[in-house]
């Protein structure tokens, strides 16, 4: 009888029914023919089907059998449990038989069973299943004979014909020893024409991974059953590169829209290596479809046409289109909803009557409604049909004739339930504390599934985790137990690397980071100090880091607790030393800031700052050419500050945000414990992202806006503490502070009192998330007072490559070309920035 577990395990638009005589049936439930790709998906899953048949279908039984005095078991475990009586007598004997081909003392080899010790059923299992593992036998039994005495263990052996030499013909293109490590196969192993065929099907797996699209492989059937020789005879056929990718008769979308939802692509040198293959562009195919109908074209019909060029070396692959109609919605109803009326679920849907039909809004607006429902208790899970739980499924019913569809979201809202305990797994590092303080629910509330999931992105941000799962648990009708599930990653990190910059030069970089901290952990022994426990479990941020450079040298001591007394406040403290060269003289900085911040929401933070420096000029040259600003305040100055940083962070990421607001003003009084200089400084920034387009692989097009602004007054500021402009973060197309009032004989940059520099870029992918674009418009000032002088403007674009062994951080280089300058600033064409670390 077939063994059920092969259809228990498959998930098939059909029904598979054993009749019996080695028969299958397979029974439709509707086999969906008009999609091509499920065509190839129904195909693949029988081939499953028939490999599990073939790998669990009972052997014919032996020439010889087993005594009916004696337990069997057999490699392909159609086993016999050995009787409890024989269970510990002594082995008298160990026995092989059956075997010509391999001698008996290679098999020996494998078999752990001893003769003169107990019998140990467990061990003659293993015994027979490492024989088998040799790859050398068609079958192994395992017997046991039971004696006056003890038991004689026999292992009989059913040998295949041995594979003698493994050859191929054909093969132009591919060395023998490739294609001999691309199979599985061996001299000296047992002919299975199963293995043999597998061989032969990863043959032209390799070939067609390496653009042959149409190769062919066949073994020679003669050479095989009379001399033992496995011939692959390979037809290789042409090296074929997809040149180009149209869209014929697409009218509605752009073409590189349509190819955004599709894997196969046209050759670019190094990037792309424009591969044909067939199954592919039947998924393609699919994809297109069901993109077209995810967008209201419910009647489109897409195909393929391949034109080859005269040599067979290239191709161009033509996606054939008929849009047809596309549907619009003729109206929306709600199914079952009691707790919310139809105007609450109204209220914030994109999709209304009237506008043509979008699944990718139509999921937006099941967020929105499953937000809704969230305040009053009712649990949404995705993937859980459990009635007690909310579920919102569209529906659509069509108007053929009409071109419409309504659309019904019928609504299954369950129950609701009040949160029981909090519990938190798979942090065996971190403690507890930690993540309960950034769920934010406590027991007896409402059960807020909107609010659980942002908690699990504020979990992820963190940086301490890499997945985290939120689920609710327990039988109890009211109530449901929160169980956090985290999947805790590294967080100490000892780092040696380098990197270049256009306006500091070559930086070398020794650090010790620890992102998940506790300053409380003191390690009890010197052995614990270097444990990965000591210091950890807190989720503090503490950083030691030096930084030598051929214009910037600096070091710093970082220490961070968000969570001050385990209340919303956070305490940052950076004790830093630093010299770097500037363009004539050299600029030394020692000193302690200390940050007190009170956290108001997810969004919203006030902090307390405090500073304290020591400023060394020195090593000026050509003093006779300085400016006087720079000659007068050579040597030790003292500079001590208090002030007020108030920042709203309303982004959806700390690398590429593609919405939201950053805005961030500060105000700081220079001399507010005394030192050299008293002044008031305010500074004020605003960035807005917009998200343009996101394509099938979630690539993100982003639009980012900036705003930036400072204004010195009330006292005398020396020229180190002024503000300057150019380079990256500012107006490109300008040296690193070359956009600056000057002094002096050479024009020496001062800074000023007031600045004000914005713009806008573009930020795009190039290939898929190591290489982005960008294209830029910069402009800005830096003046003595609060008025507009010179503005300067820029345009330009660069390059993102963002390397995983780098890190999240992308490498940047930009050319920036200026429009409008004053005669006096520093132009660069070319601005980067790239690090690395290991």
């Amino acid at each position: 009888m077939i063994p059920r577990r092969i259809f228990d395990n498959l998930n098939l638009p059909v029904t598979l029914r054993p009749l019996g005589g080695g028969r299958l049936a397979v029974m439709g439930n509707g086999f969906p023919f008009e999609s091509s790709a499920v065509r190839h998906r129904v195909k693949l899953n029988l081939s499953v089907v028939i490999l599990a048949l073939i790998t669990t279908w009972p052997a014919p039984p032996t020439a010889r059998s087993a005594p009916t005095t004696a337990a069997v078991v057999t490699s392909d475990r159609r086993s016999t449990p050995i009787a409890p009586e024989l269970r510990g007598r002594i082995v008298e004997d160990i026995q092989i038989t059956g075997n010509t081909q391999v001698s008996t003392a290679v098999i020996r080899n494998y078999i752990r069973t001893t003769v003169g010790q107990p019998l140990d059923p467990a061990t003659v299992e293993e015994d027979y299943q490492r024989i088998f593992s040799l790859k050398k036998f068609a079958n192994v039994e395992a017997r046991v004979e039971r004696t006056s005495t003890g038991v004689i263990v026999d292992f009989h052996i059913t040998e295949h014909k041995q594979i003698r030499e493994i050859r191929f013909v054909g093969n132009t293109h591919a060395e023998a020893g490739t294609l001999l490590d691309v199979i599985d196969l061996k001299a000296g192993e047992a002919i299975d024409h199963f293995r043999i065929n597998l061989a032969k099907l990863a043959i032209e797996r390799y070939y067609r991974d390496h653009n042959y699209t149409y190769a062919h492989v066949n073994i020679a059937s003669q050479a095989l059953e009379e001399r033992g020789i496995v011939l692959f005879n390979i037809t290789e056929g042409p090296n074929i590169r997809v040149r180009n990718v149209a869209m014929v008769g697409a009218k509605s979308f752009t073409a590189d829209k349509l190819k955004d939802q599709i894997k196969t692509s046209s050759w670019v040198w190094i990037f792309r290596r424009g591969k044909l293959d067939l199954d592919q562009l039947e998924d393609d195919i699919g994809s297109i479809r069901r993109f077209y109908e995810q967008h209201g074209f419910f009647d489109v019909r897409v195909g393929r046409k391949l034109l080859f060029s005269a040599n067979q070396g290239e191709v161009e692959v033509q996606f054939l289109i008929d849009e047809g109609r596309r549907y619009t919605v003729n109206h929306i109803s709600f199914v079952n909803n009691h707790a919310l009326s139809e105007a609450e679920l109204r209220r914030n849907l994109k999709l209304v009557e009237g506008m043509p039909y979008n699944l990718d809004i139509v999921r937006r607006d099941v967020r929105q409604m499953v937000k809704a429902y969230s305040p009053l208790g009712f649990i949404y899970l995705p993937r859980s049909s459990a009635p007690e739980y909310l579920r919102i499924d569209p529906r659509t019913r069509f108007y053929e004739d009409a071109g419409k569809v309504d659309l019904v979201y019928n609504i299954n809202e369950g129950h609701t339930f009040h949160v029981g305990r909090v519990l938190v797994k798979g942090n065996s590092k971190t403690q507890d504390v930690v993540w309960l303080r950034l769920l934010r629910v406590n027991p007896g509330q409402l059960y807020n599934s909107y609010e659980l999931e942002q908690a699990a992105d504020r979990m992820k941000g963190t940086s301490l985790i890499s997945s985290v799962t939120i689920t609710p648990i327990g039988d109890d009708p009211n109530v449901r137990d929160v169980l956090v599930e985290v999947q805790e990653t590294q967080t100490a990190f000892i780092l040696f690397g380098a990197g270049v910059t256009s306006s500091l030069g070559v930086l070398g970089n020794i650090s010790y980071e620890q992102r998940n901290f506790d300053i409380s952990n003191v390690p009890g022994s010197f052995r614990e100090l270097f444990s990965r426990n000591a210091f950890t479990g807190r989720g503090q941020y503490f950083k030691v880091v030096f930084e030598p450079g051929t214009q910037l040298t600096q070091g710093r001591v970082i220490f961070d607790e968000p969570w001050l007394f385990d209340q919303p406040y956070s305490l940052h403290t950076d004790t830093f030393y630093s010299t770097v060269d500037r363009e004539h003289y050299y600029e030394g900085r020692f000193g302690e800031r200390l940050s007190i911040g009170k956290q108001f929401n997810n969004y919203n933070v006030l902090r307390l700052n405090l500073r304290a420096e020591q400023v060394e000029i020195n090593h000026i040259d050509n003093r006779q050419n300085r400016a006087f600003e720079i000659l007068q305040l050579a040597g030790h100055s003292n500079i001590t500050g208090a002030g007020l940083d108030y920042r709203r962070d309303t982004s959806d990421s700390t690398i590429l945000p593609s919405k939201g607001t950053k805005f961030d003003v500060s105000y700081e009084y220079a001399g507010a414990f005394g030192g050299d200089y008293h002044f008031n400084k305010v500074e004020a920034s605003f960035s807005l992202y917009q998200l343009i387009r996101e394509d099938l692989l979630d690539r993100k097009t982003t639009l980012t806006w900036r705003l930036n602004s400072g204004y010195i007054w009330g006292g005398r500021s020396p020229f180190f503490e002024r503000f300057y402009a150019g380079g990256l973060g500012s107006v490109r197309g300008f040296r690193y502070r070359g956009i600056s009032p000057r002094s002096g004989i050479d024009d020496d940059p001062i800074g000023g009192n007031f600045t004000i520099t914005g713009g806008v870029e573009l930020n795009f992918p190039i290939y898929q998330e190591l290489l982005r674009g960008v294209v830029f418009a910069d402009a800005g000032t830096v003046e003595n007072n609060a008025r507009f002088g010179t503005i300067r403007t820029s345009i330009g674009a660069g390059v993102r490559v963002t390397l995983p062994i780098f890190g999240q951080i992308p490498l940047a280089l930009d050319f920036g070309f200026p429009l409008t300058k004053d005669r006096r600033d520093d132009t660069r064409i070319v601005s980067f920035q790239l690090g690395f670390g290991s």
